[in-house]
């Protein structure tokens, strides 16, 4: 009888892992494609979490138009970070159910994250609210395409509320202008808009799940190497300047002379404004400027052009070496290396264009402008190349860790292309460039530069996804939603010690743009937000013991336990009802 009580906690403790699986449901707004064009539907969303090691699991009945494995992925790995926990003790096993193929992919991804974050808090989900919007870094909710013919569907299916992306109330479909506040008097449901994963999650559950961050803190290390760079471009453009001021040109230069002119003083007023990333920025342009008009006062021959070519090209390799060698161990060294590397990359472009113009033209004009580049871009990687090795929190930069974070972001923005081919086809074919060149880094195994590639040709959809269909007087409250996140993204991660630099360079360069380019601000925000939190496709160095931090369910485990009792008690009366055989030597007697 002891062996059956082995065997039946045996069993108890195989079964442990289901009984202590918690489920979770809410409805997915989705769209599928017809003869006559997409029409909305709604689809199932299940998840399913149980004690394990942080794995993802996506199954979808049947198979969707769009891929939504890697959707699925950033939206748990946003919903954690959101709720500070690493996740890596458990395994999640999401479901999608429709009655027929839909367009899922990169519009689940709020939702998800939603069910994700209601599932680890324990919080109840109203059952007659439905979302959709893409999740991007910082918890923004982004665009989503169909929103009409989902909002229908919604009505359809009785829902109450609707969740939709914040600026899209107004949005053009078939090339005529919608709005959705009509459309919600005349179907008489309610529609929302909404910014943040926060947000929602408060709307879903009545629960605060956000965190309150004060304004950034810029790392004093960061600002005093920016301004640093900045104080170095800037000074140059002067010297430059004053050079080109004594020599003699056989060509009209006015237009050089202007355009060198304008972004000196543009530098030279950033760099007042403490904005020193902006400076620098205006500075590198100018030293373009200046360089060229000093290459073309030499009226040096095609030999002597290729002679310095070479020298270029030289330098350019002796600094790599020099560069490959340095060891990475934070984010900032992470970032300061992709922005070393991809200043080396563009300088090495630059030489080989002046050459390939020199040998097949003998354009020397173009040559010398494209020389001049060449060297204030190893001018400006000199720079930047002093932020390795600054202090800064800790991470697994090996090898293998940079290569799978890389074919996170690839397989990110390979899939949010696919989404935005279905509604706006032929609008990304320079994303198709950057795709080719983020794959050939991989292949290459240059895997920071392909991390870096692919987070830009993601941002690039995004902020094509983010403009279509929203008229351009929104654009001004898109990119202040924009920046905001950046900064709570930013602020957030200081508290966890990371700096992350080219995402702040790039906050602060959006900000400087904002009056005179807006959608060049739009895109360097989402750069910005792309680069803000890289640590979520990081694992960190160090080995510490994992807590479990699993939230169990009270009455299952309750029951559970009880039911171990009951098998206890039970088998014990079993044993106690079961008359003992005498032993052989009492028989004998």
């Amino acid at each position: 009888m002891g062996k059956l009580l082995f065997l039946f906690l045996i069993l108890s403790l195989l079964f442990i892992p289901n009984v202590l699986a918690k489920q979770g449901h809410m409805k997915l707004l989705a769209v599928r494609e017809t003869e006559n064009g997409h029409e909305g539907g709604i689809a199932n969303l299940f998840l399913e979490i149980k004690p394990g090691s942080g794995r993802v699991f996506l199954e979808t009945f049947p198979l969707t138009r769009t891929d939504t494995q890697m959707s699925t992925r950033f939206a748990k790995a946003i919903a954690c970070d959101l709720i500070d926990n690493d996740c890596d003790d458990v395994d999640f096993f999401y479901t999608i159910t429709a009655d027929s193929a839909i367009i899922a992919g990169p519009s689940a991804g709020s939702s998800i994250a939603i069910l994700t974050v209601a599932m680890l808090e324990n919080l109840d989900l109203n059952e007659d609210y439905a979302m959709t919007g893409t999740i991007n870094s910082g918890g923004l909710i982004g665009p989503v395409g169909g929103l009409k013919a989902k909002i229908e569907a919604a009505k359809r299916n009785d829902l109450k509320r609707v969740f939709i992306p914040a600026g899209e109330l107004i949005v053009r479909i078939d090339n005529t202008t919608v709005n959705l506040k009509n459309l919600s008097e005349e179907l008489d449901i309610e529609i929302a808009e909404i910014s943040t994963l926060s947000e929602a999650v408060k709307q879903f559950t009545g629960k605060e799940v956000t965190r309150k961050f004060k304004n950034i803190e810029i790392d004093d290390q960061y600002s005093d190497t920016m301004k640093s760079l900045a104080r170095g471009l800037c000074e140059r453009s002067n010297k430059l300047k004053s050079e080109t001021l004594k020599l003699n040109y056989s060509i009209n230069i006015s237009g050089l002379k202007e355009s060198a002119k304008n972004l000196t003083s543009k530098g030279r007023e950033a760099f007042e404004k403490s904005t020193f990333y902006s400076s620098a920025s205006f500075c590198f342009g100018a030293n373009v400027e200046y360089s060229t008009l000093s290459l073309l006062s030499k009226n040096l021959s095609k030999e002597e052009l290729i002679e310095e070519i070479e020298n270029i090209k030289e330098e350019i390799e002796d600094f790599r070496n020099k560069v490959e060698n340095q060891e990475k161990k934070t984010i900032t060294d992470l970032e300061a290396y992709i922005v070393v590397k991809e200043r080396l990359a563009d300088a090495e472009d630059s030489a080989n264009e002046a050459l390939d113009a020199l040998n097949s033209t003998n354009r020397t004009e173009r040559a010398a402008r494209t020389i001049a580049y060449a060297t204030e871009r190893i001018n400006s990687a000199y720079s930047w190349a002093t932020f390795l090795g600054k202090d800064g929190k800790e991470f697994n930069l090996n090898k293998d860790v940079l290569r799978k974070s890389c074919q996170s972001k690839i397989g990110e923005a390979k899939e949010r292309k696919q989404y935005v081919d279905l509604y706006f086809p032929g609008s990304l074919g320079s994303v198709n460039e950057e795709l080719d060149d983020a794959n050939e880094e991989l292949e290459n195994e240059n895997y920071e530069l392909c991390l870096s590639i692919a987070s830009r040709a993601k941002a690039d959809v995004d902020v094509i996804l983010s403009v279509f269909g929203v008229g351009s007087e929104q654009y001004e409250s898109l990119l202040e939603r924009k920046l905001e996140i950046v900064k709570n993204n930013i602020a957030e991660e200081t508290t966890k010690g990371i700096f992350p630099i080219l995402s702040y360079s790039y906050y602060e360069y959006a900000n400087s743009l904002k009056e005179t380019d807006l959608f060049s601000a739009l895109l360097y925000s989402e750069y910005a937000l792309e680069l803000g939190n890289l640590d979520i496709y990081l694992k960190e160095s160090e080995i510490t013991e994992k807590k479990i931090s699993f939230n169990i369910d009270k009455k299952l485990f309750g029951v559970f336990i009880i039911g171990v009792l009951i098998g206890i008690l039970a088998t014990s009366l079993v044993r106690k009802s079961i008359p003992r055989k005498k032993s052989k030597s009492r028989r004998t007697k």
